[in-house]
């Protein structure tokens, strides 16, 4: 905001303004040459509109601390020329007062000596600063040697602090008189991964000023993670396929990584020349726990700075991302459900699929009603004549002995043993025969189409229907964050076991236990690999419910203070934005297995319905077990009609 960079250049100015008015006339060595290429390198590289650069100043005498002064007057008047916000160490920013400014990306260390500078170093914190920044440090009372270079390195590296150029004046230079203030200052920089030299930090001079002449040639901030010279990077991952598939492996040789993040993983160590030293969790914590003081898994590898970056199905959450650092997104998937296939219909619940329930509720009312007339004209305080003349209005003719077992007889579509006279009702007539009609027709043959195909119940396609059923659901330890929204799932929630590679353990459980009740949380891609593998050979293809649990969005992690971003980053952007990683995805999973399924079941329904084939035993077992039911139903009632006859003699 422009009034927040007003304000900041007024406190600056009556900063400057108190400092000069407390302070004695100082020698004359106003430092130029070393105030005119800090001056350059501010002006080049510290001047952006959307950061704000910290000015920290440190000394060790009096006479340091107002050459400092000066120094930084210099800078800010002569060479910053009100184009560069800056913001003093000590003098609180309007952010900083609500406790909302971001760490810094931009730092202007002025130190009198190295003494000084050293106690800056234990200030530097990843909650303050952003290692992966800009940082200028310039020396400005003592010469240097290569010594002290090498010490301000070493500390910088113990914090992946690479961006970083060092200012100063060289030992052979006569700082004793008035001109050594005007004599030449070096430029310094270093690189941790070198020819021979895998994370020591390796001086290099940029610049000697005023004895080289070309300037603005130079690169003051060269990417120092764009090659790595082949040293080793240590991987953080542990098999979770199709993403990642480790192979071979022993104490002495790290494993192979396979899988589509693995080709993510070949084609950065080719791009940026590093060997890969994949590390693996202990006791296949895999993910683990993301904790400051209890982390467990690939999360706790990370936080110690056991392995430079972890890929293995890694998503962002709030617990992570305060103690982690995240990279680009390279991947993004669903979270879905995994559920059961449908249960077989039973032999005897195929009798009822013709019809739906209304029509079997519409059937089982007309016959309520005709057994309701029949036991109201036996109940009617009628004397005999009246009783039969209402009978044969209703029921027919005086030979039907039976009337209720003529109803019964025309629900089981049996003709009628004789033709209805007298003053029998026609329509009565009409209407049963549209019932034996519509039961011997539509329910028989569709009957004969539903015995010879097999059918189940449909699979739980929401997750509603999944917490109607009380099914439990099992996921990752560390995916417990997306059931924190829903309570009453907390209490079905049950972990994988912690064995390798165990979404793919306990997808291939399910796949050979279709009858059990579970379901189970992993990414739409851990099914379409097991689909691949195991689904065509095995048929044991799995199902998913129609509705997903969250977009999960995978990408790279790395500890807080990692130098590895910036090229990590850009070399992913690259691939995602070719579709890479969507080919290499496609490669390890069927991704069509909904799309198969469905075409399967019409193509069994199309055999089904080609031709008519023999009913076999198994088909008619339903109707088998309905006869032997009525058939133990009438041994009983006529072993109950004996006993009754023999009670009634006696």
């Amino acid at each position: 905001m422009w009034w927040r960079r007003r304000v900041q250049l007024l406190i600056a100015a009556l900063w400057f303004h108190c400092c000069c008015w407390a302070r004695p006339p100082l020698p004359t060595q106003p430092l130029v040459n070393l105030a005119d290429i800090v001056g350059v390198v501010l002006h080049t590289h510290f001047r952006t509109p959307f950061a704000t650069t910290l000015v920290t100043v440190r000394s060790a005498t009096q006479r340091g601390a107002w050459l400092q002064q000066d120094l930084l007057e210099r800078l800010l008047v002569r060479h910053g020329q009100g184009q560069l916000v800056v913001q003093l160490e000590g003098v609180p920013s309007p952010a900083q007062l609500l406790h909302r400014h971001p760490p810094w990306s931009r730092t202007l260390l002025l130190a009198e000596s190295y003494d000084a500078l050293r106690t800056v170093f234990g200030q530097l914190t990843p909650d303050r600063f952003d290692f992966t920044g800009r940082y200028l440090i310039a020396l400005s009372e003592a010469p240097a040697t290569l010594a002290t270079v090498d010490r301000i390195f070493h500390e910088l590296w113990l914090r992946q602090i690479v961006n970083v150029v060092v200012a100063l004046r060289p030992l052979d230079d006569d700082h004793s008189s008035a001109a050594a203030s005007a004599g030449p200052v070096q430029l310094w920089t270093y690189f941790p991964f070198s020819p021979g030299l895998c994370r020591i930090p390796k001086p290099h001079l940029l610049f000697t000023w005023p004895n080289d002449t070309l300037l603005y040639g130079v690169d003051f901030y060269p990417r120092k993670s764009d090659q790595f010279h082949g040293c080793p990077l240590r991987v953080g991952s542990f098999e979770t396929r199709p993403f990642t598939i480790l192979a071979g492996g022993d104490g002495a040789h790290p494993p192979a990584v396979g899988g589509f993040e693995g080709d993510l993983l070949h084609s950065l160590s080719a791009r940026l020349n590093f060997r890969e030293d994949v590390r693996v969790p202990p006791r296949a914590q895999q993910w683990g726990e993301a904790a400051f003081e209890n982390s467990t898994g690939l999360m706790r590898m990370l936080y110690t700075e056991e392995v430079d970056f972890g890929l293995s199905c890694l998503g962002v959450s709030v617990e992570r991302s305060a103690m982690l650092k995240a990279g680009k997104v390279h991947f993004t998937t669903d979270l879905v459900v995994v559920v059961p296939p449908g249960k077989p219909y039973t032999a005897f619940e195929k009798l009822f699929q013709p019809f739906q329930p209304p029509v079997w509720l519409a059937v089982g009312f007309c016959t309520g009603v005709g057994f309701g007339v029949l036991a109201t004209l036996r109940l009617l305080p009628l004397d005999g004549r009246r009783r039969a003349t209402v009978r044969r209005y209703v029921a027919g003719d005086a030979r039907l002995q039976a009337p209720a077992l003529n109803l019964v007889r025309v629900l089981l579509s049996s003709p009628l043993p004789f033709t209805p006279t007298g003053t029998f009702p026609r329509t009565l007539l009409a209407q049963w025969m549209l019932v034996s009609l519509l039961l011997s027709l539509l329910y028989q043959g569709s009957l004969f189409q539903y015995l010879q195909r097999a059918s189940t119940h449909p699979p739980m396609r929401t997750l509603a229907e999944i917490d109607r059923s009380g099914a439990l659901y099992h996921i990752a330890s560390s995916a417990r964050r997306f059931f924190l929204p829903y309570p009453q799932r907390l209490q079905r929630l049950r972990y994988f076991p912690p064995v390798p590679d165990s979404i793919a353990a306990w997808l291939r459980w399910m796949g050979s236990h279709p009858g059990e009740p579970h379901v189970a949380m992993c990414t739409r891609d851990h099914v379409a690999y097991h689909n691949a593998q195991h689904g065509r050979t095995d048929g044991r293809q799995l199902l998913i419910a129609r509705e997903s649990m969250a977009l999960y969005a995978i990408t790279i992690l790395y500890p807080k203070r990692s130098m590895l971003t910036a090229s990590f980053d850009q070399h992913i952007e690259r691939i995602g934005s070719s579709g890479l990683l969507k080919y290499w995805s496609a490669r390890y999973g069927d991704y069509h297995f909904e799309e198969s399924r469905a075409s399967s079941t019409t193509d069994q329904r199309a055999t089904a319905t080609a031709g008519p084939r023999p009913v076999s035993v198994e088909q008619l077992a339903g109707a088998l077990q309905l006869l032997l039911g009525m058939l133990l139903a009438a041994t009983l009632l006529f072993l109950a009609e004996l006993g009754w006859a023999r009670h009634t003699r006696r």
